[in-house]
C-alpha cells in the first residue's frame, strides 16, 4: 500500500502508464528506491480530482483512490478486491463486458459518457476514460480508469435543454423569433422560428443584415435603418415596425426590439434582439380605425342633422318673435283706433248729455259724470295697454324714449325703484335691436316684480364702439330654478339676443340677479337725428 493506493504485488514490475511511461520496476528485489517511486505514484493519483480506479482482466479492483471514494461512496477497504460491476447498473454492465473483452483483445476504448452507481444507489454521471496497464514486456496486464462526475453539468445541461425547449415554446406560441447581428461581420443569426415568423420558407433567413433587409419594400426598409442609425449612435435602443413580403404572396407586419451591444470603449460590437408577428393587432388597428372613421363619419352626419334641426328650429323660432312682434303692433293699433276711438265717441256723446241733464235732473247728471269718469279710465287703461304691447314712442322717438317711458310707468305702478341710466352714444339703432332691446328690458322688469322680491333695480344701456352693452341688476332672492333652463321669458330673451348675434349671460344669486346682453352693431340703418329723439322726450 502506497498513501492510501494498494497494488498487487504482481502489478508492481515496470508498469507503463497511459501516456506511454513506464515507471521504474517496483518489485521487491530491486531495493529500496521502491518506496520513494511508489510514494511518489500514490501521490499522484491520490491528488487527482478524478476518481482513478484499477482492475485486473477479470474485473477485480486492485486500486481505489480518495476521489472514487467521494464520489461513488465506497472506502478503498470495501472496494478493492471486489468485482467492478458492484458500481455498474444493471443495464449497463453488458457494457462493462464489452470492454474487458476489447482490452483482452488490445483494441482500443475511446473516451464516452456513461452511469455509474454509488453506494446510496444515487445514479452517478461520469466521463470514463478506459486505458490498458502493460508491463515490461507490454503486455497487459490490467486497465486503468480514470472516471470524472459530470452529474452536475448533466443537470446543467439538461436544464439548460428544458429552459431552451421551454423558451422555444414560449417563442413560437407568442409569434415571436430571435436574432443576432455581428456587426463586424455583417453576419446574423436567426433562431428557427424566424424563417415562420416572417411567412418564409425554412432556411430562407440566413447571410448578411442586407440580404434581409432587400425582403422590405423600399420606404419600410429606410425607416428600419434609420432606426438601426439611432440605436448605434444614441442609447443602443432599437425598435421598429415594418411589413414584410410572405412567401405566399401575403403581407405580414413585424415589430423587432433590440439592444445594441457595446465594449469597453462603447464601440457597437453586435445588436441582439427579438422580432414578433403583430399582423393581427395590426388588423385589429386597422378595424378599430375604420371603425373610428366610420364613427367619426356617423357622428358628422348626425352633427349636420342636428345643425340644421337647430337653424330649422331657429327660423322658426325668429319667425315667431316676428310674428309675436307684428300681432302685438296689430294688437295695438286696433286697440288705439277702433277701441280707443269708440271710446272718444262715448265721451263725446255722453257729455251733453251730462250738460243737459244738470239742469232737469242732477240726480242723474252725477250718474252720467261717474260714467263719463269710467270711459276716461277705461281709456287710459286702454292706451297703457296698447303701448305695453307695442309702444309708438319705439318707432316714432327711438329706444332712448321707449325705454324711458316704460321704466317710468313701471316704477309708478309696482313702487319698484329703478335706476336707469341711458348713454346718449347709443342713439338710434335698427330696428330689430331696438325692439330686441326693449323686450328684455320688459321681461326683466316684469320677473323683478313677480318673482325677485327686490325693491330696487338699476338698468345700463351703454355703447362701446359697434357693441352695445344692457345691464339690468335687482336686489332680490334670486332664481329658484337653474339658469341654464330657466323659463319661458328667459328662452326668449335668449332666442333674440341670438338671432342678432349677440351673447346673454345670467348672473344669479342669494344677492340678487344681473342680466347682461351685448350686441354688436355692424351698421347701424336709418341713423335717425338724435336732435328728434331729444325733442320727443
Amino acid at each position: 500500500m502506497y498513501g492510501g493506493l494498494s497494488i498487487r504485488r504482481e502489478c508492481m514490475s515496470k508498469i507503463r502508464l497511459p501516456n506511454g511511461t513506464i515507471l521504474p520496476d517496483l518489485s521487491p528485489d530491486k531495493g529500496p528506491d521502491i518506496d520513494d517511486t511508489g510514494s511518489l505514484l500514490a501521490a499522484v493519483v491520490q491528488s487527482s480530482d478524478d476518481a482513478i480506479v484499477t482492475k485486473d482482466l477479470n474485473g477485480i479492483i486492485t486500486s481505489w483512490n480518495v476521489s472514487a471514494e467521494r464520489i461513488f461512496g465506497y472506502t478503498e477497504e470495501e472496494a478493492v478486491g471486489k468485482p467492478i460491476m458492484m458500481i455498474i447498473p444493471p443495464e449497463l454492465q453488458a457494457e462493462e463486458k464489452e470492454i474487458l473483452r476489447r482490452l483482452r483483445a488490445g483494441q482500443r476504448i475511446d473516451h464516452f459518457e456513461t452511469v455509474r452507481i454509488a453506494k446510496n444507489g444515487q445514479k452517478v454521471f461520469v466521463s470514463l476514460t478506459v486505458s490498458p496497464v502493460k508491463d515490461s514486456s507490454g503486455k497487459i496486464v490490467a486497465a486503468s480508469k480514470v472516471a470524472r462526475d459530470v452529474t452536475r453539468t448533466k443537470q446543467i445541461e439538461e436544464a439548460l435543454r428544458e429552459s431552451e425547449q421551454t423558451m422555444r415554446f414560449c417563442l413560437d406560441a407568442a409569434q415571436v423569433g430571435t436574432w443576432h447581428w455581428d456587426i463586424k461581420t455583417g453576419q446574423v443569426r436567426w433562431s428557427e422560428s424566424m424563417a415562420r415568423i416572417n411567412g418564409l420558407q425554412s432556411g430562407a433567413l440566413s447571410g448578411s443584415l442586407e440580404v434581409f433587409l432587400q425582403r422590405i419594400d423600399e420606404e419600410s426598409r429606410e425607416r428600419v435603418r434609420q432606426a438601426i442609425r439611432q440605436a448605434l449612435e444614441g442609447d443602443g435602443k432599437y425598435h421598429v415596425e415594418y411589413p414584410v413580403t410572405k412567401f405566399d404572396g401575403g403581407t405580414a407586419w413585424m415589430e423587432a426590439r433590440g439592444q445594441v451591444i457595446f465594449d469597453s470603449s462603447h464601440v457597437p460590437v453586435s445588436m441582439m434582439g427579438v422580432s414578433r408577428d403583430i399582423s393581427e393587432r395590426k388588423l385589429a388597428e386597422e378595424a378599430l380605425r375604420e371603425a373610428h372613421e366610420q364613427l367619426e363619419m356617423r357622428v358628422k352626419e348626425r352633427t349636420a342633422e342636428l345643425d340644421r334641426a337647430q337653424e330649422r328650429l331657429r327660423t322658426l323660432s325668429a319667425r315667431l318673435l316676428r310674428m309675436q312682434d307684428d300681432e302685438r303692433r296689430r294688437l295695438a293699433r286696433e286697440l288705439h283706433d277702433t277701441a280707443g276711438q269708440l271710446l272718444v265717441a262715448l265721451n263725446l256723446t255722453l257729455v251733453p248729455v251730462e250738460e243737459a241733464l244738470a239742469k232737469r235732473d242732477p240726480e242723474l247728471a252725477k250718474q252720467v259724470t261717474a260714467g263719463l269718469g269710467l270711459v276716461d279710465e277705461l281709456s287710459r287703461d286702454l292706451r297703457t295697454m296698447s303701448h305695453l304691447l307695442h309702444p309708438p314712442l319705439l318707432d316714432e322717438a327711438g329706444l332712448h324714449s321707449a325705454v324711458r317711458w316704460y321704466v317710468e310707468g313701471f316704477a309708478e305702478r309696482s313702487k319698484i325703484q329703478v335706476d336707469l341710466q341711458l348713454d346718449p352714444k347709443v342713439g338710434r339703432l335698427p330696428a330689430e335691436f331696438e325692439t330686441a332691446i326693449f323686450r328684455i328690458v320688459q321681461e326683466c322688469l316684469t320677473n323683478i316684480h313677480r318673482h325677485s322680491g327686490s325693491k330696487s333695480a338699476s338698468i345700463s344701456i351703454t355703447r362701446h364702439g359697434d357693441e352695445i352693452k344692457l345691464e339690468i341688476i335687482d336686489r332680490g332672492k334670486g332664481m329658484p330654478t337653474p339658469i341654464s333652463r330657466g323659463g319661458v321669458g328667459i328662452q326668449g330673451m335668449r332666442e333674440r339676443v341670438r338671432q342678432l348675434g349677440g351673447e346673454l349671460e345670467i348672473e344669479s344669486g342669494t344677492g340678487g340677479t344681473r342680466v347682461t346682453a351685448r350686441l354688436v352693431v355692424d351698421v347701424v340703418g336709418h341713423d335717425r337725428s338724435t336732435a328728434a329723439m331729444d325733442l320727443a322726450s
